[in-house]
């Protein structure tokens, strides 16, 4: 019995150890226990869903979770899909207050509003009930409703077929009008009443230029030369008789601009070679017999331009204005009288200073021709300053499309020809029993003038400044004149325009006998620096430009050496350009008194070929025009005067203008 007993009781001791535990261990236990809940917690938390707030759009769109990874989340790499991020607005809470109206166009305006609100309101529930009525009495809602009505009667393909017909109006070569897009394109007036929408078509007011548009669009297919005589020609007239007709234009419309696009245009190019071959000719005659062919056939072509109605007038404006170039040069008038014809078919084209591209380039050289011409022989300008649309506000910076050269120079030559049309008036009131009524007017005018003067010199860029200034004994040379360095030619003659119209000022002051010594000096000063200017100028293709300003400025000086060495610049000049100077000299001679006998009396119109042959105007001699003391372009420059150029050839020019869809063409 003991035995079995004591064999029974070690086996029943773990029960009884368990029985007998301590609290202590079962507080661990339960400590253990809770653990565990714990992390199972924490292991279910960890796999429940979270909300995604900053996921991308494009998991949004496929319903899919977005891990959120900026840059390119997963789903997008995977997929291999544009990731796109941002705030998705759903238009639920919209408020209007006051809803937009359609504005009226103001006069003038360039800009065109188009108010489409009232159609985007109607996609939405009660959108369309927030706004107003239309009001059908405002005239730009008549407009916009009556070309809806249009194209709804005509329809889309009868208007394709008139856009593809429509020659005059529309190059076929600008644009591309394909079926489909015709709808869209004709939805309103605004989107083709704006003609100046077409790169070129800025240059009319009405009507196009197919020309225009091929130079705005400066990639179009080209022809080389293969001529020889031809690549001579036009070599000339790039290199010798381009850079004073842009010697003002920083854009180089002569020289870096139309020759590439000659070879498209028959009659341009003809006048281009008609001119480098007369430039050619003044030193080889050769050369003469050829030029005047050139010049003969393109004559020809522009005179039945001129009888065309639907004509190109941008082409044959500048076509006249290189003839009338050719006119210059030549030493023997002509019949036909091409700038005369160029300023009235400038007038016709309606381009004034603030005409962009080419039209202000062709408009600036005939005014820049005709002011040197007036300076020099004391003629009214036939062109009003005041109408040329020059902005004299100094303060003023340029405006978009033009650079600051290009702005203070079109400046300097307003204030020449105001100075020139003021010369004539001070002159024409020393006549008159009522001159000491006006001194005190015109000393006020004169004030303004010189008050013009001296604003410009201070506030033009520094690219129109000189870099220096070295007077006579500062140097070596053996020049009485000071030395004036400056970079740009253009700069270089608004610099000498500048101090030509000091001369001019100074001589015509109304109390000149009160100021005659300020006036003497203000006039020899500023001769001295006109002459300072040229005589370093490498470019004597733009110095030629200057011979009416040297010979304005040479009959102030003072000395016998100053005068002496102002011919030697005046025959260097000839010399290297062939441009003839000896009857400028022989008036400067007379001026001086250095004894010479009168020269011979020529007639106004042979004056502006027996003197310098310099950009200003060469007046022909016909059976219609009257000779005088004034400037020809007067009664010739102009289309509606009575002896307007191009005779018998002229046809006023008719626009393509198409009365019931005419909203659509112009």
């Amino acid at each position: 019995m003991n035995l079995t007993a004591g064999a029974q009781s070690p086996s029943q001791s773990p029960s009884a150890d368990t029985q007998t535990s301590t609290p202590r261990s079962r507080r661990s236990d339960s400590q253990r226990a809770s653990a565990a809940n714990r992390k199972k917690s924490a292991e279910i938390a960890d796999t429940k869903a979270r909300r995604v707030r900053t996921g991308c759009l494009t998991c949004r769109e496929r319903h899919l979770k977005c891990d959120e990874t900026l840059g390119r989340c997963l789903n997008c790499r995977k997929s291999d899909r544009i990731c796109r991020r941002g705030v998705r607005l759903n238009f639920i809470d919209i408020q209007t207050v006051a809803p937009p109206h359609i504005i009226d166009h103001p006069h003038g305006a360039q800009v065109t509003f188009r108010d489409d609100s009232r159609h985007i309101a109607s996609e939405y529930v009660g959108g369309f009930e927030r706004y107003p009525p239309p009001q059908p009495e405002s005239p730009v809602e008549k407009t916009r409703q009556l070309d809806y009505d249009n194209f709804e009667i005509i329809g889309p393909d009868y208007l394709t077929n008139l856009f593809q017909t429509a020659a005059h109006s529309l190059d076929p070569l600008s644009f591309d009008l394909p079926h489909s897009t015709t709808p869209d394109l004709l939805a309103g007036v605004d989107t083709w009443h704006q003609h100046h929408l077409i790169p070129g078509d800025e240059l009319l007011p009405q009507g196009t230029s197919n020309f225009a548009r091929k130079l705005a669009r400066k990639h179009d297919d080209h022809l080389c030369l293969t001529d020889s005589d031809q690549v001579i020609f036009l070599q000339a007239f790039v290199e010798k008789v381009g850079p004073w007709m842009d010697a003002m234009d920083e854009s180089n419309h002569f020289t870096h601009i139309l020759p590439l696009h000659a070879s498209n245009e028959a009659m341009l190019l003809k006048a281009f070679l008609a001119c480098g071959a007369r430039h050619l000719s003044l030193v080889d005659l050769a050369y003469e017999d050829k030029a005047i062919h050139l010049f003969e056939a393109t004559t020809h072509d522009l005179l039945v331009s001129m009888q065309d109605p639907n004509r190109d007038s941008v082409l044959c404006a500048t076509t006249a204005l290189i003839l009338g170039v050719y006119e210059i040069m030549s030493q023997s008038a002509q019949q036909t009288n091409h700038i005369a014809g160029s300023r009235a078919l400038i007038r016709e084209c309606g381009w004034t200073a603030s005409t962009p591209g080419l039209g202000s380039a062709i408009f600036w050289i005939s005014i820049r021709m005709e002011l040197l011409d007036c300076l020099y022989h004391k003629w009214a300008l036939s062109w009003d300053p005041d109408t040329w649309g020059v902005n004299m506000d100094l303060s003023q910076v340029a405006p978009v499309g033009m650079t600051e050269e290009d702005l203070w120079s079109h400046r300097i030559l307003y204030i020449c020809a105001k100075i020139a049309n003021f010369r004539i008036s001070v002159d024409q009131s020393q006549t008159l029993d009522d001159q000491p009524s006006r001194t005190h007017e015109q000393f006020q005018e004169w004030s303004l003038y010189n008050d013009w003067c001296d604003r410009w010199d201070k506030n033009v860029p520094r690219s129109m400044m000189p870099l220096s200034h070295l007077h006579p004994w500062q140097t070596n040379s053996q020049s009485v004149f000071p030395q004036i360095w400056l970079v740009k030619p253009s700069g270089i003659l608004a610099r000498v325009l500048y101090h030509t119209a000091r001369i001019l000022l100074a001589r015509a002051h109304p109390l000149e006998s009160e100021f005659r010594s300020e006036t003497r000096n203000m006039q020899t000063t500023n001769a001295y620096e006109v002459f300072g200017l040229v005589t370093r100028l490498k470019d004597r293709n733009v110095a030629s430009v200057l011979t009416r300003c040297l010979a304005i400025a040479a009959e102030s000086l003072d000395t016998r050496e100053a005068q002496e060495e102002a011919l030697g610049v005046l025959d260097k000049i000839s010399t290297e350009t062939r441009w003839e100077s000896g009857s400028v000299k022989d008036g400067l001679k007379q001026t001086w008194g250095w004894g010479l006998s009168p020269p011979h009396t020529l007639a106004p119109a042979q004056m502006h070929n027996h003197f310098a042959p310099d950009p200003a105007t060469s007046i022909s001699e016909g059976p219609e025009v009257s000779t005088g003391t004034d400037n020809l372009l007067l009664i010739t420059g102009d289309f509606s005067a009575e002896n307007h150029p191009y005779q018998g050839y002229y046809v006023a020019p008719q626009h393509h203008v198409l009365h019931q869809y005419d909203g659509y063409l112009m």
